[in-house]
């Protein structure tokens, strides 16, 4: 991750008590909401974000800035998300450093952008994602 910010749009929002979240709310504060140009996909019992700076689509999430051990948490972030040479090839997300707006203005912040074919996926047309269990099971 870079410049110590983090966007999540998922299973990591600060109104979930997964493990995962809790995880980046151990090591981050709360900025606030922020939100990219792109889509957002439903992939099943998850979502998956495309970043497209062209789009008229935005997606929703909030902005964490980290505040201690970034290698830690890049790294537990990465297993979670299935990045990595360990993990099958084509991984289902990358992370990436993209633009982000918040109310504040816009900043740079690392975001797992979903990776793989998404034809035929359905559209979250809010571009908000919200899944009443916060775990990836049904």
């Amino acid at each position: 991750m870079s410049d110590s910010h983090i966007f999540v749009y998922g299973l990591l929002k600060s109104m979930y008590t997964n493990e995962p979240a809790l995880k980046v709310r151990a090591h981050c504060s709360l900025i606030g909401e922020g939100w990219f140009p792109g889509l957002l996909i439903d992939i099943g019992t998850y979502p998956g974000s495309v970043y497209d700076s062209e789009s008229d689509s935005f997606v929703y999430g909030e902005v964490f800035k980290v505040e201690h051990g970034l290698e830690e948490l890049t790294a537990y972030l990465d297993a979670f998300e299935g990045v990595g040479p360990q993990f099958d090839f084509p991984n289902e997300y990358k992370r990436e450093i993209i633009p982000v707006h918040t109310e504040q203005g816009e900043l740079k912040a690392s975001c797992y952008l979903y990776n793989w074919p998404w034809d035929g996926k359905a559209i979250i047309e809010s571009g908000r994602y919200e899944n009443a269990s916060g775990t990836r099971g049904k």
